[in-house]
């Protein structure tokens, strides 16, 4: 009688365990963060890492059934293209956020009517990182009108006033200045200058705006991240299985969003940590509904064997 052939063990195999991921996401968590406290490693680091492994853990949960060997090419295809794009699409932006690099242009505008000349063949779209420093009255407010752009780009800097719990049933004034915020504005071709057109509630700080090319403005984030939803809720439908690839993929592009249209390099970390959790939420749930939406119109392939 012939022994029973066992197949070949897959050289993946120990990656594809429920247990891996998950435990090295946790390992890499607890590993930044000690060094972060014991200040080896500074904020901007931190907040790189963060923009980088959030999403390479995510992409490589929405790669996973792809290689486990049980799914056919094309569904190995869908998924694959799905995992890097959705490394790609939330990576970009989120460290751009927080480590943008050396600015093209920097301007400090003191009063309304200030220019800033900007060097030739500078144009097309462009971040605007916008600060300054709030005055010492309760809530300051900073209005500003930039020009010189296709549009004018219009914003405002202010100080917030809330309440924290202290104890068990006590509380306390807390406030946060939100002293730095990011714009997306387009360059026109020829564009020599930009100038502060209005402001209201300067205090003795200049405002400063440093110019940045845009590596993936946010009209192109959210079309490439409707993208990925489809494609790996079309490769979760055809593995015949919940993968979980795409609520992996939602999450994921939940995060960048969050991350590229609120955190800032001055303080990347604590914002990133939330941007985990609101991407979760915001992500997930679309997530669901377009593999449910995938799961009436698309049929999956008929089982092996």
């Amino acid at each position: 009688m012939s022994q029973e052939s066992r197949p070949e063990p897959s050289p993946f195999e120990g990656l594809i365990r429920p247990w891996f991921f998950p435990s090295l996401g946790l390992t890499v968590v607890v590993g930044i963060a000690v060094f972060w406290w014991a200040g080896l490693i500074g904020d901007s680091a931190v907040g790189a890492l963060i923009a980088i492994v959030v999403p390479l853990a995510l992409a490589v949960a929405v790669l996973r059934p792809a290689i486990e060997g049980s799914v056919d090419p094309l569904t190995r295809v869908l998924l694959g293209l799905a995992a890097v794009l959705t490394f790609a699409v939330p990576a970009i932006p989120s460290y751009q956020a927080v480590r943008p690099g050396e600015p093209h242009v920097v301007a400090e505008f003191g009063r309304a009517g200030d220019v800033q000349s900007v060097p030739q063949g500078t144009n097309g779209e462009v971040l605007l990182l916008v600060s300054t420093r709030l005055g010492g009255g309760a809530e300051p407010l900073v209005s500003f009108r930039l020009g010189g752009f296709d549009e004018p780009v219009l914003g405002e800097l202010r100080r917030t006033t809330g309440f924290a719990r202290v104890g068990r049933g006590g509380s306390t004034r807390v406030t946060h200045d939100h002293d730095a915020d990011w714009f997306e504005a387009k360059l026109p071709a020829g564009a020599k200058e930009i100038k502060l057109e209005r402001v209201q509630g300067l205090s003795t700080a200049p405002l400063r705006v440093e110019m940045f090319r845009d590596w993936l403005p946010h009209k192109v984030a959210w079309v490439l991240s409707l993208l990925v939803l489809l494609l790996a809720a079309a490769g979760e439908v055809r593995s015949r299985r919940d993968t979980g690839a795409a609520i992996a993929a939602g999450a994921a592009l939940g995060f960048g969003l969050v991350v590229s249209y609120n955190v800032t390099p001055a303080r990347p970390v604590v914002p990133e940590i939330w941007a985990i959790l609101l991407g979760a939420i915001i992500g997930a749930p679309v997530a669901v509904l377009v593999r449910m939406a995938f799961r009436r119109i698309l049929p999956a392939p008929p089982a092996k064997g």
